[in-house]
């Protein structure tokens, strides 16, 4: 049971399913009441978004597995159990059983809402998350980006296939849009970070099989030169949204942004400055998982 609550990345699921669950609830109902909307996407088409989503990521946490064995000897062994607790040929059906059922679900979704966007979408994430496995981890940056981009995508999708279920015009349209733009970019920003983080820390291991990761391809300190950049631009569009926040007077949110994820990322930077052990950079890829849930947690700080 803990090898498959492992391989799984439970508590990742439950952030997916939780996220798409501060949406519903936090930003879209909300907008629908202020303007009288009913929103054209029922609970059930919203749990077979969130379920088919929550399997394309378990399809690909156990892809990536299968194809990280002979990295994953050397980047944490503690935690390797395909060929050890589980047979290769076992994990590698059930990444393709959950993809299967993953699809057949988006297929359904789109027969429901009579939309073939759903479907697109859904197949579009899973071919990503296949990809990433298959070959983009290995490559300069792509992998990165894929990983922050089909962070970021998750949260766009909901609302796209939300939208074309609700058919939302005009103000309540542009104030969702917005709000979901914003907490995309920041998504994406941050699991970009935290990405590169983790190519430092599996150095090691990610030299064996060649891959292009940024710290192999240009150093240590080139790498941790970008991270402070990226994390500046962070900081910044983080002030950019506190302004507009101040503006409409969700003063909470602002606090929160400050306590929760600035303090937070001004200490990264302190940290990365520092950091020179394998231990340390995997403190501060924990570190940034933190402030990712403090960013989910300013959805529900904006309600007041």
């Amino acid at each position: 049971m803990r090898t498959i609550y492992t391989m799984l990345r439970v508590p990742n699921l439950l952030i997916i399913a939780f996220t798409f669950l501060l949406l519903r609830y936090f930003v879209f109902i909300p907008v629908y009441g202020a303007y009288s909307i009913i929103s054209g996407m029922q609970s059930l088409h919203y749990m077979l978004m969130i379920t088919s989503t929550i399997l394309i990521a378990a399809a690909g946490y156990i892809s990536n597995d299968y194809f990280d064995v002979l990295t994953d000897q050397v980047n944490k062994p503690e935690k390797q159990y395909i060929g050890i607790q589980m047979k290769a040929g076992t994990a590698l059906s059930t990444s393709v059983f959950f993809s299967l059922i993953a699809v057949s679900l988006g297929s359904w979704l789109s027969i429901l809402t009579q939309s073939s966007l759903p479907g697109l979408l859904l197949l579009t994430a899973l071919t990503v998350a296949w990809l990433y496995a298959l070959t983009l981890k290995k490559s300069f940056l792509w992998g990165n980006i894929a990983v922050a981009g089909m962070s970021a995508g998750t949260i766009a999708m909901a609302w796209l296939i939300e939208n074309q279920c609700s058919q939302v015009q005009d103000e309540p349209f542009r104030i969702i849009t917005g709000i979901i733009s914003a907490i995309s970019i920041f998504a994406f920003l941050l699991h970009f970070l935290r990405e590169i983080v983790k190519d430092i820390e599996d150095m090691e291991g990610d030299s064996l099989i060649n891959c292009r990761s940024l710290p192999l391809e240009k150093g240590i300190p080139f790498t941790k030169t970008i991270l402070i950049v990226f994390t500046a631009i962070t900081l910044l569009f983080l002030v950019i949204a506190q302004i507009y926040l101040a503006q409409y007077g969700k003063n909470i949110a602002v606090i929160w942004l400050l306590i929760c994820v600035q303090v937070p990322l001004l200490y990264f930077i302190k940290s990365l400055t520092k950091a020179n052990t394998k231990t340390d950079y995997h403190k501060l890829s924990t570190l940034l998982k933190w402030i990712m849930l403090g960013g989910m947690g300013s959805i529900i700080a904006g309600q007041f």
